[in-house]
């Protein structure tokens, strides 16, 4: 899966977010969670523009991911992989 950055790139944007959908709040899943929920190599597209702050929290957060909204614990299986491009 791919997934454009741009300088205003966050780790909900990547993570997830709770939202309101169909009257209901529920939590959206963002690439990285849903790379690694799929177990899939996840392409970040212009990688160039997040900061050194960004990508050290995406390199923290890619090695285990626990979701207080879903109370799950995600961590990278052997098809993951992460790209920056």
């Amino acid at each position: 899966m791919n997934h454009f950055c741009t300088p205003d790139t966050d780790l909900d944007e990547l993570i997830g977010r709770e939202r309101l959908s169909d009257g209901k709040v529920a939590f959206h899943y963002g690439p990285i969670s849903r790379a690694l929920k799929m177990d899939e190599e996840l392409v970040l597209e212009n990688s160039a523009v997040l900061s050194v702050t960004m990508l050290a929290k995406i390199d923290a957060v890619v090695r285990g991911l626990f979701i207080p909204e879903t109370e799950e614990a995600l961590h990278p299986g052997g098809g993951f992989s992460l790209v920056f491009r």
